[in-house]
C-alpha cells in the first residue's frame, strides 16, 4: 500500500492517489510528504508551497538598445 506521512506534522495518508502530484502536499501545513511503497522506495512529494526561489541578475548601469527602447517607450 501507498503511504505518505507528512515530514512536519506527521499526519498519515494513504492510496494510489498518492502517485499523483495533486495529492501529494499535505493539506493541514502544505508541505510536501514522504510517500512510500510497501515500506520502500521513499520520495519526496511535490508542494508548489516550496518551490525553488529563482533569482534574475540584471545588468545595471547597461544600455538599452535604442530600436527597443523606442519600441517599448523607454526613455534613455
Amino acid at each position: 500500500m501507498i503511504e505518505g506521512i507528512c515530514p512536519k506534522c506527521g499526519r498519515r495518508y494513504y492510496g494510489w492517489a498518492l502517485l499523483q502530484p495533486c495529492n501529494q502536499a499535505c493539506p493541514k501545513c502544505e508541505m510536501g510528504l514522504l510517500i512510500t511503497e510497501d515500506s520502500k522506495n521513499t520520495i519526496q512529494g511535490y508542494s508548489p508551497f516550496i518551490a525553488e526561489e529563482y533569482k534574475i541578475k540584471l545588468h545595471i548601469g547597461a544600455t538599452p538598445d535604442p530600436k527597443i527602447a523606442k519600441d517599448n517607450n523607454v526613455k534613455e
